[in-house]
């Protein structure tokens, strides 16, 4: 339901549902304001015609009631003649207008419209030859505009000049509201009209969806691209703005490979260089400290040259760490090459590892001790990686330990695996140092202070975890000693 959910959030914010939003609206309010056009204008046309039909009624009642007027347009014979003339037709309505339009004689009951005035120039427009229906005017009793019939008349014994006026709004409403009721043609219009909107919808929507197939299209292969495959590409038959951008992403894309092609052979280069530059000093090194350590028994007299060949076989141990390290990163930087992962005791590694550093230790007075249980469970790792893994942070624990201080080495077993903890009482790391003792060159500020080190053992370390995909902590304070710790997996 959940995922459900978010699909429906991603489409209501993509270009085709904001597309179809402003279609749909505009659609239903292009509708509504057809129909009403097409309202108003029936309901126009529906007057035009029953003024047209009824253009001469006024003048044919005018013929019937016309003796009656000139008895005055109040007498009894005018009144018996108009109902008589409503009995016929109830729907009309019957005034008497003077020349300047004002109702003297009102025959319906009760009269309303006595003393109100109509436009005259409405009746003289109905009156002319050619008049442009449908003519509107205020009936003497109504408040909009509707249609009517005018004939003049002479009334009263006088023979005065006027107007039979017959209101035909009331007969024309009815007629148009029984057209709009009752007519098939009527409902056939608006069953076309809502067919005509249906089927408009649905086109725009399909078609709007095969437009915006190209934009998604597009951006799943921007999205593929970014998360990594540089292979992607997009076919653009069209030559129009969608087809362009196919284009220009693709020579971008193209661009792209080809420099990332080049930053990875420069990278296997760069790896080859370290890794044979590691291999190429180790034997010089090895030659220059043998005939060091010769020249250092034979002159073991001259106390002079025993400190010069011992500064030289020093600076030859250094180099020869520094080789070491170098050849260790070009193995892991070889990330296609697989770890040569096999199970192992780590209790006699770890006693390995102290034995081949106690020489060290001693020299420089410090403690160095292992606490680890024979019988402790197997572990499947690099055996290779997971030794230069613990000679470098026991290295780093004796280097950063003053002489009378202690390092141990402890490992013990969990469910997730066996721990193993590098702890001294040494010099300590600054907390704002803590984040950067990891990176590649970086040394703290007593390790430049002592002039020793190449910033690459700790980095080594983390490399060599992240290879393994295990995790690791360094826990420090400055006087107080450094904590480091790795938990791998058992076999």
């Amino acid at each position: 339901m959940r995922g459900l959910l978010r699909r429906c959030g991603r489409l209501g914010r993509s270009l085709y549902a904001r597309i179809a939003l402003v279609y749909l609206t505009s659609l239903l309010l292009l509708s509504v304001a057809t129909a009403w056009i097409a309202i108003s204008q029936f309901n126009q046309l529906t007057r035009e015609l029953q003024q047209r039909m009824e253009i001469d009624l006024a003048k044919n009642l005018a013929q019937v009631i016309q003796p009656a007027l000139w008895q005055g347009p109040g007498s009894a014979a005018a009144r018996d003649m108009a109902r008589h003339i409503l009995s016929i037709n109830p729907s009309l309505s019957l005034y008497v207008l003077d020349e300047q339009g004002r109702v003297i004689a009102d025959y319906a009951e009760p009269a309303c419209g006595l003393g109100r005035r109509i436009e005259v120039r409405a009746l003289e427009t109905l009156l002319s030859e050619e008049p442009m229906l449908p003519v509107l005017a205020t009936a003497p009793c109504g408040d909009e505009p509707g249609i009517f019939s005018v004939a003049p008349i002479l009334h009263g014994e006088a023979r005065r000049q006027g107007f039979l006026y017959v209101d035909l709004a009331n007969a024309g409403q009815a007629s148009m509201f029984s057209m709009l009721r009752t007519s098939s043609i009527t409902r056939t219009l608006v069953a076309a009209g809502l067919m005509a909107l249906l089927v408009s919808g649905v086109f725009g929507l399909v078609w709007f969806a095969l437009l915006t197939r190209r934009f998604s299209r597009l951006t799943t292969a921007v999205q593929r691209f970014a998360n990594g495959d540089y292979g992607q590409r997009i076919a653009a038959p069209r030559d129009d703005e969608l087809g362009r951008l196919a284009r220009a992403f693709n020579d971008m894309a193209g661009t792209i490979e080809a420099q990332l092609q080049a930053m990875r052979e420069t990278d296997r280069q760069r790896r080859e260089l370290v890794a044979n530059l590691s291999h190429d000093f180790r034997t010089p090194l090895t030659s220059l400290r043998g005939y060091a350590e010769q020249l250092l028994v034979a002159e073991a007299a001259d106390e002079g040259r025993r400190r010069m060949l011992t500064a030289i076989l020093d600076n030859a141990d250094r180099l020869t760490r520094l080789a070491q390290q170098l050849s260790t990163l070009a193995r892991l930087d070889a990330d296609h090459r697989p770890l040569q992962c096999e199970p192992f005791a780590l209790a006699e590694l770890a006693h390995d590892i102290v034995g081949k550093f106690q020489h060290q230790a001693r020299e420089a007075g410090i403690s160095l001790t292992v606490t680890c249980d024979p019988s402790l469970p197997q572990v499947e790792a690099d055996l290779g990686l997971i030794d230069r893994l613990l000679a470098n942070l026991i290295d780093n624990a004796l280097r950063a330990t003053p002489a009378g201080g202690w390092v141990r080495l402890d490992a013990e077993a969990l469910p997730q695996g066996v721990r193993l903890v590098v702890i001294d009482n040494g010099v300590g790391i600054a907390e704002e140092e803590l984040p950067l003792v990891s990176q590649r060159f970086y040394r703290t500020r007593a390790s430049l202070a002592r002039g020793d080190g190449s910033g690459l053992g700790l980095s080594i370390v983390r490399e060599i975890c992240e290879r393994h995909g295990v995790a690791w902590k360094i826990v420090s304070a400055p006087g107080k000693g450094t904590e480091v710790s790795v938990i791998l997996p058992r076999a």
